[in-house]
């Protein structure tokens, strides 16, 4: 009998234009529409969670898709 070995990854996922969009617009302190940017993470999130299973991964993730980047992520901590 064989013992299989769990996999995943550590870090971000690429994210789509719209998201990226969303991000940049928060984190400049522009206006964004605060529903919309829900509304779009969840689908990326989702998207990210359905490729992932898709892949085989064991252990999945958000994929990091509501931050710009860990570097910025970190100040709003």
């Amino acid at each position: 009998m064989t013992t299989p070995i769990r996999t995943t990854h550590v870090g971000s996922l690429p994210r789509s234009q719209p998201v990226v969009d969303f991000l940049f617009a928060r984190e400049r302190g522009e206006d964004y529409d605060a529903a919309a940017f829900d509304a779009c993470m969840a689908s990326a999130v989702s998207e990210a969670v359905r490729r992932q299973v898709a892949a085989g991964i064991d252990v999945v993730s958000d994929g990091e898709t509501s931050k710009i980047s860990y570097a910025t992520y970190v100040k709003d901590r």
